[in-house]
């Protein structure tokens, strides 16, 4: 169920991306849930295989949902947004001194973000704690 449940949601997340104005267009025309059921049903399914029922399952698949559509929300802003300067990254490199003392972790800010990999580890920890 882990990785049909990931599937789903990188499916779901594929989709959107690939027509980033979807979300927008669906909801001005209040088709929002119309559009979403079909993926909905078919978390319902996976999380229901798992052995999740009720408000959990729904709780399940709602999270694996809102977690699919903000990040793709996060990304599609973040993609459109005016250049910044200084970066994130820029900063981090800018006062090693102010950094943690995991120097890996600073390290690791002062890369640009990788969100296919965030978004792998992000789901991933998300699905493993809503189906254990």
């Amino acid at each position: 169920p882990v990785a049909r449940v990931l599937s789903l949601a990188s499916g779901l997340r594929r989709v959107l991306r690939a027509h980033p104005h979807l979300i927008g267009l669906v909801n001005e025309r209040g088709l929002t849930p119309a559009m979403f059921l079909p993926s909905q049903r078919a978390l319902a399914a996976e999380v229901a295989a798992a052995g999740l029922r009720g408000t959990r399952a729904a709780d399940a698949v709602r999270a694996v949902q809102y977690h699919v559509i903000g990040f793709v929300l996060v990304e599609r802003h973040t993609d459109r947004s005016p250049e910044q300067r200084p970066s994130a990254e820029e900063l981090w490199l800018a006062e090693p001194a102010a950094s943690p003392a995991d120097v890996a972790l600073a390290g690791a800010f002062a890369e640009p973000v990788d969100s296919d990999r965030l978004f792998a580890v992000s789901t991933g920890a998300l699905v493993r704690s809503l189906l254990a």
